[in-house]
């Protein structure tokens, strides 16, 4: 009777498992963000615009050391450096300096329509476009952490197990 009850229960689906692992916190992407949130604003306010190509790399780099934060750093990251640059140009608009005048006028000098909200929407654009760019380059020239080899069935002289297409 016990071997239907237990037959019956529906398995937890890998995801979910995968999902309430404790390294993909909510507390450590919240961290990743305000980071990311900070560098990027103070970069945008020294004029140093590459910053969130460094912060992308910094999270690609995260991602491949198998750090605790490895997993799911980069969307925070993306959020962070849209965030950064908005606060600040909102912080520039309110101190009164003429980031609307400047936005309206990059923006028809470079073709698009004479808006300050198209010019702040591409500017936010390009900080996450820096950001996926340097993740990706990250991740494409760091080496991917290895598991350690373990003596496996191929190493002893047992017959190895039984296993099907589609079982992990």
């Amino acid at each position: 009777m016990d071997s239907q009850a237990e037959s019956s229960v529906p398995a937890e689906p890998a995801g979910a498992a995968r999902r309430a692992a404790p390294g993909r916190s909510l507390a450590g992407r919240l961290v990743v963000l305000v980071v990311a949130a900070a560098a990027c604003a103070l970069g945008a306010w020294l004029g140093a615009w590459w910053v969130p190509f460094l912060v992308g790399v910094g999270a690609g780099m995260l991602r491949r050391a198998g750090t605790p934060l490895s997993r799911g750093a980069v969307w925070p990251a993306v959020i962070g450096a849209i965030l950064g640059w908005a606060l600040l140009l909102w912080i520039m608009a309110l101190a009164g300096l003429p980031a609307g005048a400047t936005a309206r006028t990059i923006a028809a000098l470079g073709g698009l329509p004479p808006y300050a909200g198209v010019a702040v929407a591409v500017t936010l654009l390009l900080a996450a476009l820096q950001v996926l760019v340097g993740a990706w380059l990250a991740r494409a020239v760091t080496p991917a952490r290895t598991a350690i080899a373990r003596p496996g069935p191929s190493d002893s002289s047992e017959d190895p197990p039984d296993v099907r297409i589609g079982q992990v």
